[in-house]
């Protein structure tokens, strides 16, 4: 009874000390919180982005503000490997690529001061986007530069992990730790404790696509372990009018519903994307509102969002690929073919001042005429951005499109697929002009198609089209300020959380549920609802239609089509596909375990060798003095034990366990796993003269 008192006693002993261990553990440490991670993808060939260590990287704080902080780094650093603090005018591509050349650095802190304006231009992206994919592929034969501010930061593989950070209490603290610790007598800060970094941000999967995903395999794994996922979605359609049976003619009208940028969970898509897609959405609710009484004839309007567009046209090539096959049937049930489709107009970016018409093969096409004079847009034949229309272009080169844009050749968005492309960058708040200039495109582009579709312009409903600049500048607050706002609300079930910040739109891998995409596909169906009266909630259910909060948030019951479909490239889906033939898309996304940062103060390299040496002392003399095993040693082996046993908890493999499920963030998390390994008595066990605890299994040498 002592001992198992003992025992108790030592375990109140253990927690009490584990306890303590822990608050001077967050006495030590610093934690991050807010910050963003650089992550890895794969295509086909090659891997892209950042990662940590396994077990994490540290390095010393250094502030780079100009050219003379990177000479320093790169001829007379002298502690060891650095973390560098870069502001946005440093961190450029060429800047970059000389601390890689270092091969001293271990991490980059990207920090934007928020009281400072924007940088000139920041694009991470190629200088052409999706650059050996589509119709009209930029190389060497056409050297098209659409964007040129970008960088291609995306397309490195960075030796060291990044993060990104906005938030000036961190920035305050990072720069106080910095100047505090080292930045004084430079050249001899090894010999001092200094401020350092630590970074976390393994990502499991390497190399490319088809290596992580023949890794993950279960056909030729027994325990199959996901290290990476393909990058995917959901498309959304809405039609004017049910589709037929037979013969379609087909207008379609589209969008991209993704962004792309270096960091995980920010990509607003601003100018590249919000502006087109709200646009698109306008158009669908004031041809809705046109077309309540009329009957569709011969031509029909579908709309339609594509995503993961940034990625080689995931979205597109996917739904082009399922009407080929036969297995698109997202409208109605009604399997639409490719060959139905008459045109298509596509909303590219759209920011205020001269429009852009991007046409192909549309010299007989008197709907594009007339939205060209509608909007007194100059006409560029001929030309192809790298938009969706580069897919339907590459299976039908003859098939009528354009593509409606504020830019001629080259983009006018300085921060195209950037974290920078937001509503600051666009001067959201500082009028509405944007939201009017949206409006008058949406307007005009309805009521062109309701003339062509139901062959007169007759009945106009200005009260609607006073409603549309309203939604317009509603839906720009709902992507560009934040997703808890009014539309949203309406188009969400009464009691649903929305989140109170700007929705990500990167595409994201296909087995986490976008909620941009969500959201996106309940407004659509609100804009165009047919609302059901006398319905309550649970009537409303019952009937399979959709429960709304509504504009006042008192509960609405409507009917719609909005349907979505498969945006997984074909790649995945096609038995023994050739990662390298460069048909489809191939990206994938890694998974990781943990995303952090945390600030502390590292000793010198002096203090460390020699915590390690007496540390390596006193643990070879308390060998000596204490001996603590489960069961008695025979043989030098670890045997089994009368009395209760014990159990001893291992790593699965190699010391990490790998991941096995998702977490909700983009990536998906790997849990540690334990095997539990238990010895039961032994028959044969001897007794000898070494004094046992037997109940607690912990056995004593006598001195």
């Amino acid at each position: 009874m002592a001992k198992c008192l003992g025992c108790g006693y030592l375990l109140i002993f253990l927690v009490i000390n584990l306890v303590a261990a822990e608050r001077i553990k967050d006495m030590i440490y610093m934690n991050f919180e807010g910050v963003a991670a650089c992550f890895r993808r794969h295509n086909g060939t090659h891997q892209f982005g950042c990662s940590s260590s396994r077990s994490g990287s540290v390095g010393v704080i250094h502030l780079v503000e100009d050219e003379d902080n990177i000479r320093w780094l790169e001829h007379n650093a002298t502690a060891g490997d650095y973390t560098v603090v870069l502001t946005f005018s440093m961190f450029t591509r060429d800047i970059l690529l000389r601390l890689k050349n270092t091969n001293n650095i271990n991490g980059v802190l990207l920090a934007k001061n928020t009281s400072q304006p924007l940088p000139e231009f920041y694009s991470p992206e190629d200088t052409c986007p999706n650059r050996y994919s589509g119709y009209k592929q930029c190389n060497d034969d056409v050297h098209v530069e659409w964007n040129p501010h970008g960088s291609s930061l995306l397309m490195e593989d960075w030796p060291f992990p990044m993060f990104y950070t906005e938030n000036q209490t961190l920035i305050e603290a990072v720069r106080s730790c910095f100047f505090k610790h080292n930045a004084h007598d430079i050249e001899n800060q090894q010999y001092r404790p200094l401020c350092a970094l630590e970074m976390k941000s393994f990502m499991f999967a390497a190399i490319n696509s088809e290596s992580c995903i023949k890794r993950s395999d279960f056909k030729l794994n027994f325990n199959p372990t996901q290290f990476c996922d393909p990058l995917g979605d959901r498309n959304i359609y809405w039609s004017l009018a049910p589709i037929k049976q037979d013969k379609n003619s087909v207008i379609l009208v589209t969008a991209r519903l993704d962004a792309s940028s270096l960091f995980d969970g920010i990509s607003p898509g601003a100018g590249n994307v919000v502006t087109g897609l709200v646009t698109l959405l306008a158009t669908a609710y004031y041809l809705n509102t046109l077309a309540k009484d009329a009957v569709v004839n011969k031509t029909n309007v579908v709309f339609c969002l594509l995503n993961g567009e940034a990625f080689d046209y995931i979205g597109s090539s996917r739904f082009i690929y399922d009407l080929k096959e036969g297995n698109f049937n997202a409208l109605g049930g009604v399997n639409l073919k490719f060959d139905d489709i008459k045109s298509v107009i596509e909303f590219g970016q759209l920011t205020e001042g001269e429009l852009f018409l991007h046409s192909n093969n549309v010299q007989n096409d008197e709907v594009i005429k007339k939205i060209q004079v509608a909007l007194n847009a100059k006409i560029l034949e001929g030309s192809i951005p790298p938009t969706s229309v580069q897919s339907f272009l590459e299976e039908r080169p003859n098939l009528t499109a354009v593509v409606i844009s504020d830019h001629g050749q080259q983009f006018k968005n300085k921060y195209y697929n950037g974290i920078l492309d937001n509503a600051e960058s666009l001067n959201f708040n500082k009028s509405d002009g944007l939201a009017t200039f949206l409006a008058k495109i949406a307007i005009n582009v309805a009521e062109i198609l309701y003339e062509d579709v139901f062959g007169d312009r007759s009945f106009v409903d200005y009260n609607s089209s006073d409603f549309v600049q309203f939604y317009v500048s509603e839906m720009l607050k709902c992507y560009l300020e934040t997703a808890k706002c009014t539309l949203f609300q309406a188009a969400s079930s009464p009691n649903a959380k929305l989140m109170n910040q700007v929705l990500s739109l990167y595409v994201g891998v296909h087995r986490v549920p976008n909620t941009a995409t969500t959201l996106t596909g309940q407004l659509l169906a609100f804009l165009t609802r047919e609302e059901v009266s006398n319905m309550t909630e649970a009537t409303c259910y019952e009937n399979h239609l959709i429960w709304m909060a509504g504009i006042n948030n008192t509960g609405l019951c409507i009917n719609s089509t909005v349907n979505y479909s498969t945006a997984m490239s074909p790649a995945f889906i096609i038995d023994g596909y050739d990662m390298k033939s460069g048909m489809y898309s191939t990206w994938t996304e890694s998974i990781w375990q943990t995303l952090s940062v945390r600030m502390f103060l590292k000793p010198s390299a002096a203090t460390e060798r020699l915590t390690m040496i007496l540390g390596s002392s006193v643990a070879g003399k308390n060998d000596k003095l204490l001996g603590i095993r489960c069961g008695p040693h025979i043989n030098g082996k670890v045997g089994s034990s009368r009395g209760r046993g014990c159990s001893i908890y291992k790593y699965e493999v190699g010391g990490w366990a790998p991941p096995t499920e998702l977490s909700q963030s983009s990536g998906a998390a790997a849990h540690t796993q334990y095997i539990k390994r238990t010895y039961k008595d032994a028959k044969t066990s001897r007794r000898n003269a070494n004094k046992e605890d037997r109940n607690c299994g912990v056995r004593y040498k006598r001195a």
